[in-house]
């Protein structure tokens, strides 16, 4: 049976760790070419070796979402060696500690602001001049549960994750006259190493985090990868400007 993205090429950014890495591994085996870029690739480097000598089309290439330029040398990098760009999954973040917003410092916010919605927006930016000429792609953001609903102690990335929801629907319209689609995946807990250092700073810890999820268990990266497949593949055809919230059940609590 043919791969959910047969034939696709696929741009991966946040991709040393968490759910980038396993956009790697998912993607590859739908059948996707898949270029993974990160700041540091190390973390990621036995993994897209164990993918490569298993007969998958991945690669990891360090670059830098928050550097202008970065995203269209990559793209042009992808496209010398598996052709047109086909989809996108913009998933490069960071998130902070949890601390109470008259207590957090002005430089988390501008660092939260320059990696999660600039990055995100030079993204989308360099993705769609490559996509309208040929007037067909999709690009998922990664958002989060954070950018539907709030999160004591997390403001900045609270408010960084909303507005990357409002670039993906605003985005989504300036494209769909190119039939380009535009989504946002919107992950709830997820075991990463982002996310277990932020769950140890939250009131209750993992324990707390727990109770607030009705299938009581933390999601898998791969789970969130799998939904990104998904939202990238043909069998999302009509789904453009939302925002797939996989969280467990906990936005509906």
């Amino acid at each position: 049976m043919e791969g959910l993205l047969a034939g696709r090429v696929i741009l991966v950014t946040g991709a040393s760790s968490g759910i980038g890495l396993a956009a790697l591994d998912v993607f590859s085996r739908e059948g996707a070419a898949v270029l993974g870029i990160a700041r540091r690739t190390e973390p990621a480097a036995a993994t897209v070796a164990a993918l490569v000598a298993a007969g998958r089309r991945v690669a990891i290439e360090s670059a830098d979402v928050t550097r202008p330029g970065e995203v269209e040398r990559v793209i042009t990098l992808l496209e010398t060696r598996h052709g047109p760009l086909d989809g996108a999954f913009n998933n490069a973040a960071m998130t902070q500690d949890a601390v109470a917003i008259d207590l957090m410092d002005e430089a988390t916010l501008d660092q939260l602001f320059e990696i999660n919605v600039k990055g995100t927006w030079r993204c989308l930016r360099a993705e769609l001049k490559a996509m309208r000429p040929r007037r067909k792609g999709v690009i998922v953001n990664t958002s989060s549960i954070a950018g539907v609903r709030g999160f004591p102690g997390l403001s900045a990335y609270c408010a960084s994750k909303h507005a990357v929801i409002g670039l993906t629907r605003s985005a989504a319209l300036d494209a769909a006259e190119d039939g380009i689609r535009v989504n946002a995946l919107c992950p709830g807990t997820t075991r990463t190493p982002m996310m277990e250092r932020q769950m140890q700073t939250r009131p209750g810890g993992e324990q707390a985090t727990l109770q607030r999820i009705p299938l009581a268990r933390i999601s898998e990266s791969e789970e969130q990868a799998e939904a990104a497949a998904w939202l990238l593949s043909w069998r999302s055809s009509f789904v453009t400007g939302e925002s797939l919230v996989v969280d467990g059940g906990a936005t509906i609590r």
